[in-house]
């Protein structure tokens, strides 16, 4: 693995205004000190021009069996202190609350209550998960159409410290384009690659249009075709980005595989700062951003993401 440029090592550049009014901040976990934020989640708090902490308290049914709710409570208390300490040591206007409940009703309430455009999830690494359900993070992106930033803290209170490039997924979709235009706002300034993952043709039975007399040469030049549309995908994403303020790269792959798979690998190989995703790609064989792909991506990862939504337009 290539060591990250010295230039990746420097901090976020502070930003003129806030990107972010209003920032929900979901911790189920505490990092063990404010230097173990990583610098995307903390570019994100920083870009903030208020932040809500919410720490969740749902008890489980041992817990409940065991009359250990108080318990349970107290904890969220002690993180939400934490987390809200480690808030204004770093300049952050917080506030917060510790709330019983289901996660999402709690989520909700305080969201119909403190309006945020951004929501940042600390997670429990998924081996040490609490109420964080596989598809919890989807849940809350479609329930809220808001942008999602998410990270994993591990039991000790360690996060991710990768310094490398932005990755950015691309397929060439409205909603990958703003996640792009949202990670400039964010992270002016960052190296980037622009990801486009492409799957081969396989089976020209899949082609009927080729017709009967399709041989492997076609499925040769089907392959080649799509690779060079590949490219040219990266490359428009290139632009985006840097039209977003970002110093980037294409970078078109292919794969045989699960596409959340390669890009969790792409990811740890330049080892990423941070995975932006919009959350609904284009239909047809060159989508890489199917809500399946990005719900894996955000599970295995270890690193932060940034899951974009297109705003539903009001009726």
């Amino acid at each position: 693995m290539s060591k990250p440029e010295t230039a990746d090592l420097e901090p976020y550049p502070p930003h003129t205004g806030p990107a972010i009014q209003r920032l929900l901040f979901v911790a189920d976990a505490a990092v063990a000190d404010v230097g173990q934020l990583p610098p995307p989640v903390r570019a994100v708090i920083d870009a903030a021009g208020a932040v809500f902490v919410l720490t969740p308290t749902l008890p489980g049914r041992l817990a409940w069996l065991a009359d250990e709710v108080d318990e349970v409570r107290h904890v969220a208390d002690e993180r939400l202190d934490t987390v809200l300490g480690h808030m204004h040591s770093i300049g952050a206007h917080a506030s917060g609350a510790a709330i019983p409940g289901s996660v999402l009703t709690v989520i909700a309430d305080a969201v119909a209550e403190f309006k945020p455009d951004h929501i940042l999830l600390a997670l429990r690494s998924a081996q040490h998960a609490n109420w964080q359900e596989r598809g919890l993070v989807e849940h809350i992106e479609q329930r809220f159409g808001l942008p999602v930033t998410t990270y994993a803290v591990d039991p000790r209170g360690h996060a991710s410290s990768a310094h490398g490039p932005l990755l950015l997924c691309f397929d060439g979709s409205e909603d990958a384009r703003l996640a792009i235009k949202r990670a400039g706002a964010l992270f002016a300034g960052r190296r980037a690659l622009v990801v486009m993952v492409w799957e081969p043709i396989a089976d020209l039975n899949s082609f009927a249009w080729t017709g009967p007399t399709a041989t492997a040469v076609d499925l040769v030049a089907l392959n080649r075709a799509a690779a060079a549309d590949a490219g040219r995908v990266a490359d428009d994403g290139v632009r985006v980005a840097l039209e977003a303020g970002l110093k980037a790269e294409p970078f078109a792959v292919e794969t045989t595989g699960a596409v959340w798979k390669t890009i969790v690998e792409i990811a740890d190989r330049h080892d990423a700062a941070a995975i932006v995703m919009g959350s609904r790609g284009l239909a047809g064989v060159r989508s890489m951003l199917l809500g399946s792909v990005s719900s894996e991506v955000v599970h295995h990862a270890d690193r932060p993401t940034l899951m974009i939504r297109q705003p539903v337009a009001a009726a």
